[in-house]
């Protein structure tokens, strides 16, 4: 792993036991899972009050109002303080001028932007515009194994994140094990699959991030893809394991490689799809098989097909309507219990700490 650390702010480290306090709502870290229809809004929330978006949506005014209603009157930000593209594709970075004109945003980073990236899509050179005018030219580069230091909250367990991939490079994390992956002998599908689609080097490039809050473990991958993953997870195991876990690329079967998901057993997996997006054969089964999996959740449910290929409707934000617009949310205790809830009052379920 890399040493050198982007700081993002100046980290205090506390030791005042967790036992001794009387929680309150800013003991515990929120993630939601923001509907911008099958693109990525992901924000997190830690005790400090500090904010992280990972990714913005397309380039629309719906977007842009969704993740301004979550950010400003949900979770009552004034600012988002860290925005992370994970990679130039525009459901993933189109909307962060349209959210800059409602709600300021601090810093930017991303895995570096270049003249003649491969597979970014059309719309690129405006999109590039309009981050330009929110950046001003200063967004910072992320690489594999960069750490973040985050602010600390007095007498709770540490908050940290850390880079375990970008521009298809991969870094192990403080979870990862030195020892052969016992399930890289299992036969795995070909290295590269262009059938997908020309954004492959792109999604391939994506920066995924590990966000930890004591013994809790998140994983985003952005739209990492098959290759990538592989490496993650073989010869060794360089995440470890997770307690959620946000789907590669929507759910999408050029990502999920099986070998990556059941190595690092998520108990709970979110896929940011959308109705007729992601969700796809493959990855269901490769979900439904992993290991320690306890709960599929879904932003939309998959208007493609029955039940077989969507979760139980209890854990789909929108069921219906293709219009969307309720969101996800998980809230993490200082213990690591947490629990997962549709939109601001919907049915939710708890999940103990693990181990």
């Amino acid at each position: 792993m890399r040493t050198a650390q982007l700081m993002f702010l100046a980290i205090m480290s506390a030791c005042a036991p967790v036992a001794e306090r009387q929680l309150t709502e800013r003991d515990v870290t929120d993630i939601y899972w923001i509907d911008v229809d099958g693109g990525a809004a992901t924000l997190i929330v830690t005790p400090a009050g500090e904010s992280i978006l990972i990714d913005s949506g397309e380039n629309k005014d719906s977007h842009a109002a969704r993740m301004h209603h979550v950010a400003a009157e949900v979770a009552g930000l004034k600012q988002i303080d860290h925005f992370i593209v994970t990679h130039f594709h525009g459901d993933h970075w189109g909307g962060t001028y349209k959210l800059s004109q409602l709600i300021p945003i601090t810093n930017i980073y991303d895995h570096g932007i270049v003249d003649n990236p491969e597979g970014v899509g059309d719309g690129y050179p405006e999109l590039l515009a309009l981050h330009r005018k929110v950046t001003g030219g200063q967004s910072r580069t992320v690489k594999a194994g960069d750490t973040f230091s985050l602010k600390q909250s007095e007498g709770l367990p540490p908050v940290e994140m850390l880079s375990v991939a970008s521009f298809r490079k991969v870094a192990s994390s403080d979870g990862a094990s030195e020892a052969l992956n016992p399930l890289c002998a299992e036969k795995q599908d070909p290295p590269d699959r262009p059938e997908f689609g020309s954004g492959l080097p792109e999604n391939a490039a994506s920066i995924a991030v590990l966000f930890k809050y004591g013994n809790f473990r998140f994983l985003d991958t952005g739209d990492l893809t098959w290759n990538v993953e592989a490496d993650l997870a073989c010869p060794s195991n360089l995440v470890g394991t997770v307690d959620l876990f946000q789907i590669s690329h929507h759910g999408l079967d050029a990502s999920n490689n099986t070998v990556f998901v059941h190595s690092i057993r998520p108990r709970v997996v979110v896929i940011n799809n959308a109705p007729r997006k992601g969700a796809e054969p493959v990855t269901m089964q490769t979900l439904k098989t992993s290991p320690g999996l306890e709960t599929i959740w879904q932003m939309d449910r998959n208007a493609r097909t029955g039940p077989e290929l969507n979760t139980d409707p209890r854990f789909i934000a929108n069921k219906g309507s293709e219009s969307g617009g309720e969101f996800i949310k998980a809230t993490v205790q200082p213990d690591g219990a947490f629990s997962v809830q549709l939109g601001e009052s919907g049915f939710s379920q708890k999940y103990v700490p693990n181990g």
